[in-house]
């Protein structure tokens, strides 16, 4: 078996979310990534309380450790260079000029070579040099919007709660960036095979926040009124059929028979054709709610399938998400064996590939800062003699002592604080 990107080399440079979930995507359809980290830090998603993010983002990769800042790392990455189809960095502005590894830099050493620079606002634009937070892309984005309560404190806006056809319809920012950075990755791999040409991917998480939420964003552009119904309270307490209900064992469904003919078969099967010509009102909503509560979900649910009715549970939860039988049925969440540590799969299934096919395994664990340096650096043509040298001027050595440190270094109070 093997992956839809197997053969193709990636070389992700990154801190945090932005760049670490794109390699994730890339790796995960088999793809070899391999992540160049700083020897003295690296990449401090591994701190204990954001560990688990390391874990599930690092998955299916290879780490080495090089000091960029020096020209003997410099020399060991441009090798790594050489042999690969992929550059993939969430570095700031043009922050990664300083080191070497800019845009130019790289496609002049290597003209078909694929960029990706994935960040929170852009690599262009009056907010390319601030560094980003997730929320500070949902929040450009309109996913979060505010307003001030009672004490003068800030709180969710209360008219934004609900999620439909709101600008809170799409993605969290790191996730839905690396979905589009992986999409653009992979388009240019296809164009590089038929014309030999490189190129420079700039995606904005930001960005690909507000066009995961196209529907909400093309409505209130262009049919406010349409957007305004669904955001009314009033609107939406009358709505009896697109609605959640309770069933008779607690669990919580979504009833959505918009068309005449799905309501009129549903009327039919719980011999209630007297309600045909209903469209709406509390008063349906109180009838259908009665009914529900006459069978278990699964009841329901089971009903829909086989008369192919729009009617599907509400998972209140994670632990209930993960019980599911469709969720469970397609392995998107898979326990390793290892340590009982849960990862959240792909959504796509390709005949022909495993869900997570990489050279090193499927689902391979998260490695440690620069654990497969001297693996690669070997495998790039450097003797023994050259890698222990290398180690010895701390050019590739991870520092052990750094981990341990780092969330005081990363998070200590200042003098100002």
């Amino acid at each position: 078996m093997s992956g839809l990107l197997s053969g193709v080399r990636v070389i992700e440079s990154s801190m945090l979310l932005n760049g670490a979930a794109t390699g994730m995507m890339l790796a995960d359809l088999g793809a070899e990534v391999i992540k160049v980290e700083s020897p003295f830090l690296g990449d401090y998603l591994r701190l204990p309380e954001t560990s688990h993010l390391h874990r599930q983002t690092a998955r299916n990769k290879r780490s080495i450790a090089l000091d960029l800042k020096v020209e003997a790392g410099r020399a060991a990455f441009y090798r790594l260079l050489a042999t690969a189809d992929v550059f993939l960095t969430n570095a700031v502005g043009n922050r990664n000029d300083s080191l070497g590894i800019g845009y130019a830099q790289l496609a002049g050493r290597k003209p078909d070579l694929v960029y990706c620079q994935n960040t929170g606002f852009g690599a262009s634009g009056p907010y390319a040099n601030l560094p980003a937070h997730g929320q500070m892309m949902d929040a450009l984005a309109g996913a979060m919007p505010v307003e001030l309560d009672d004490a003068g404190l800030t709180r969710p806006r209360r008219d934004h709660q609900r999620r439909t056809a709101t600008l809170a319809s799409a993605g969290e920012g790191t996730a839905a960036g690396a979905i589009y950075a992986a999409y653009h990755i992979a388009a240019a791999l296809v164009r590089r095979s038929r014309t030999g040409q490189g190129c420079y991917i700039d995606v904005s998480s930001a960005e690909a926040v507000l066009a995961s939420a196209w529907v909400a964003a093309c409505g209130a552009l262009n049919a406010p009124e349409s957007n305004n119904w669904w955001r009314s309270e009033t609107n939406m307490k009358n709505l009896a059929r697109y609605q959640s209900y309770v069933a008779a064992d607690g669990k919580f469904l979504l009833f959505c028979p918009e068309e005449t003919r799905f309501w009129h078969i549903f009327c039919d099967l719980v011999g209630r054709a007297d309600l045909k010509e209903r469209q709406s009102g509390e008063d349906l909503r109180r009838i259908l709610q009665e009914i529900f509560l006459t069978r278990r979900r699964d009841d329901w649910i089971a009903l829909a399938a086989t008369h192919r009715l729009p009617i599907g549970p509400v998972s209140c939860g994670i632990e209930e998400v993960r019980a599911d039988p469709q969720i469970s049925a397609r392995s998107m969440l898979s326990t390793d064996s290892r340590d009982a540590f849960v990862h959240v799969g792909q959504p796509a299934r390709v005949s022909g590939c495993e869900p997570a096919p990489n050279s090193n395994g499927p689902n391979s664990p998260a490695p440690e800062l620069g654990q497969h340096t001297d693996v690669i650096l070997c495998e790039l043509g450097f003797s023994a003699a050259e890698i222990s040298a290398l180690a010895n001027a701390g050019v590739t050595r991870a520092v052990q002592t750094a981990r341990a440190h780092m969330s005081a270094e990363i998070f200590a109070p200042t003098a100002n604080s």
